[in-house]
């Protein structure tokens, strides 16, 4: 079982190097296996957290996008209005 301390060296060490060159350095197996069983713990942790932000983005896009078709319906509303 790890220590903490080698935990925290470890996240910040990928941390510092990326997630590519972290899943090149699993790998080709330069890890011993505590440190490549974190290094997947990690980068799977990565990725779980890319696909939240791409989530989130995807939603702000939607939101933006009705914004939008709303904002140019009550303008072709007005417009209406106004001719009346």
């Amino acid at each position: 079982m790890t220590k903490t301390g080698d935990e925290a060296t470890w996240r910040t060490e990928f941390e510092r190097m990326g997630e590519k060159c972290t899943w090149d350095s699993v790998r080709a197996g330069y890890f011993e296996e505590p440190k490549r069983q974190f290094a997947y713990r990690w980068l799977t942790n990565q990725a779980l957290e890319q696909q939240r932000r791409e989530t989130l983005t995807i939603r702000y896009l939607q939101f933006t996008l009705l914004a939008a078709v709303v904002g140019v319906v009550v303008g072709i509303i007005g417009v209406f209005a106004t001719l009346q």
